[in-house]
């Protein structure tokens, strides 16, 4: 237990040592990897808010292909946005539907896709790996982890 925890924590270190549009490319390519298996399987998926993370998600497909990106870099940072305030505010598992449904957005062409010249780094490619080679639970918590740590912290009052 205690290695995996050790395996967990350091895919979550090196994951928030890559650049923000980096840390984008990678989730949608562990997304693309890992299909439909991320959300669904996620541990306490029952408890996720699907309609919420629609909600949120559907408030980013609305936006100009440039915003979308911007939006998406605002939640990655912690900045003070609306978005990423609300975003702030979901459970873990919800968080993992909401990039999930980016992720499928992405592949559908209704969210800005990936450039197709896009190359992601040596870096990026081990820590794919690294990742690929953990014990699929580990692999959602490592996941849970990261889009945990994003977004802004929610407003007090209605503010949110």
């Amino acid at each position: 237990m205690v290695q995996s925890q050790t395996n967990i924590d350091q895919a979550v270190s090196k994951f928030s040592q890559f650049s923000i549009d980096d840390q984008l490319a990678l989730l949608w390519f562990v997304y693309e990897k890992m299909g439909k298996g991320v959300t669904p399987a996620a541990p306490d998926a029952s408890t996720a808010a699907p309609g919420i993370a629609e909600g949120l998600f559907n408030q980013v497909k609305e936006k100009s292909q440039q915003e979308q990106l911007d939006i998406m870099r605002d939640i990655a940072r912690g900045n003070n946005t609306l978005i990423s305030r609300e975003y702030g505010s979901l459970s873990a598992t919800t968080k993992l539907e909401f990039w999930y449904l980016l992720a499928q957005g992405m592949d559908a062409g209704t969210v800005i896709p990936m450039p197709e010249d896009y190359q992601v780094s040596e870096d990026g490619n081990n820590w794919v790996s690294e990742l690929e080679r953990l014990e699929f639970q580990q692999q959602i918590t490592v996941l849970r982890s990261i889009v945990s740590e994003m977004g802004a912290e929610p407003a007090s009052g209605a503010n949110i």
